[in-house]
């Protein structure tokens, strides 16, 4: 065999590496799981949170959030998330618009609870600072308010094929400020400076692979 030939045949011996090599790469990266999650419901708004003389009512809509999560592992993640809520009054005097930015970190804990690592059913715990803005409607004045919080909830996500799954969420948010940080007194009429609790149902769509998928 000639050394020509010889080095025709390395030549496309080593094009067919980095080929494969490049594919098995791509492969790598497509494992690498991002989700898009969207989930509608409502909320609770603590009574802790308003000004002596108001209240919410029990359960008020629309929660909306929206979200990507991204999988490090098949059980540690991180997402960043925007969440939107509408308070009401308990005589409809006034509507609160409560906005949450948030980044978390996640957590997959099915195996701690005996659920399988093939089944469709899996539990996801998140968790994280964020920052809140609370914006009173209805013409009233002075009572914007803007301050830290803290979210920590619970996904329950049920996989309807290798993108899609169902998404129920149970999310507790906690302010970090006092009612009574309004000054004068009447500066807090109508306006919100708390905690809610949000219940929402809606869709996780994977957009980059499907290693870790539900």
């Amino acid at each position: 065999m000639s050394s020509k030939l010889k080095k025709q045949k390395y030549i496309s011996a080593l094009v067919i590496l980095l080929i494969f090599t490049s594919f098995h790469g791509i492969a790598q990266i497509d494992e690498d799981v991002l989700r898009l999650e969207f989930s509608v419901g409502g909320n609770h708004a603590l009574s802790s949170g308003f000004s002596e003389g108001y209240s919410g009512k029990g359960f008020n809509i629309p929660s909306v959030n929206l979200g990507a999560q991204y999988l490090f592992t098949e059980k540690l993640g991180a997402k960043l998330d925007l969440g939107f809520n509408r308070i009401k009054g308990e005589d409809d005097s006034f509507k609160i618009n409560y906005t949450r930015v948030n980044i978390q970190g996640v957590y997959n804990y099915s195996k701690l609870v005996g659920i399988k690592d093939k089944s469709d059913f899996k539990l996801l715990a998140h968790a994280g600072p964020g920052y809140t803005f609370v914006r009173p409607l209805g013409g009233l004045k002075n009572v914007d308010q803007n301050y830290f919080n803290a979210i920590i909830g619970t996904n329950a996500v049920y996989a309807l094929n290798r993108n899609t799954s169902l998404l129920f969420d149970v999310s507790y948010v906690h302010g970090f400020t006092e009612p009574d940080v309004y000054t004068p007194f009447t500066d807090g009429l109508g306006a919100f400076n708390g905690s809610i609790v949000t219940f929402t149902v809606g869709i996780s769509l994977s957009l980059s692979g499907c290693y870790y998928c539900n």
